[in-house]
């Protein structure tokens, strides 16, 4: 993924950020950066460069919720960066609960830059809650 200085722009003026360090090149580098700094949670503009491989993990998207993200920060990520990821299912766990069962699977997400530095991870959860097959509901 190219971190691109419009994309770092857009995203932060759309959280809201009010550092010019990301907006502004001289103030990022007045600060000790090589360009304008991404904000953090920009990873999830990732997804709009991810390949579009289908649904790999062979997921019902009916029944999929977002269970969380958490982010580790390692080195900034500026302008003009080409960061490699690399995704990989750290677990999957069923679970049952009062209103059916459902599966935990937790992705995460490496983003390395060219010095070979990890610059980011990224760990996600989601949620497929069982059909109504699968909990003894009406189609049963």
């Amino acid at each position: 993924m190219r971190v691109e200085t419009g994309k770092i722009v857009e995203f932060a003026a759309a959280v809201k950020a009010s550092n010019p360090i990301h907006y502004d090149a001289e103030a990022a580098r007045g600060a000790g950066y090589d360009d304008i700094v991404a904000p953090p949670t920009f990873s999830a503009v990732s997804q709009h460069w991810a390949p579009k491989t289908g649904n790999v993990l062979g997921l019902d998207l009916k029944r999929t919720l977002a269970g969380g993200t958490e982010w580790e920060y390692h080195e900034p990520i500026t302008a003009g960066e080409e960061l490699t990821i690399e995704g990989t299912v750290v677990s999957v766990e069923h679970k049952e609960g009062r209103r059916g069962g459902m599966t935990k699977i937790v992705i995460r997400e490496t983003f390395t830059n060219a010095a070979g530095k990890t610059a980011m991870v990224v760990n996600r959860t989601i949620m497929e809650l069982d059909s109504p097959t699968e909990k003894g509901g009406a189609d049963s």
